[in-house]
């Protein structure tokens, strides 16, 4: 299991790297599922509320089908909105369409995720 830290900071929460991360990760540093950790490992991941998400948020803030990430032929992972209702946000800025780094925040309703790169 990932260490999160949630100290504060000038641009909001901040979270530790997990120490032995060996695939790509997205970590939940808000809300009640603070800590929960999902696994990047398809070419395809999805997230929103719909029971068969990868990335599975339950909450109303999240639509069904909120977001994919994908693996690129370069193996860095990008991140899509697929036209939810409330948006998905990158680092506090709105996103259509981006590529990740790691230490990325991510927001898909009321959940914020903090992205990390697989160590090699």
């Amino acid at each position: 299991m990932p260490v999160v830290s949630t100290a504060g900071s000038q641009a909001g929460l901040r979270s530790s790297a997990p120490s032995r991360n060996h695939v790509d990760q997205l970590v939940i540093i808000s809300g009640l599922d603070a800590g929960r950790a999902f696994d990047i490992t398809k070419e395809v991941t999805t997230a929103g509320r719909h029971e068969t998400s990868d990335v599975l948020l339950d909450d109303v803030s999240v639509s069904r089908h909120h977001a994919i990430f994908t693996r690129t032929a370069s193996g860095r992972i990008t991140l899509r909105d697929l036209n939810s209702l409330n948006g998905t946000y990158l680092n506090g800025g709105r996103v259509e369409e981006t590529t990740l780094h790691s230490g990325d925040e991510v927001q898909i309703g009321k959940f914020k995720l903090v992205f990390w790169e697989a160590t090699q």
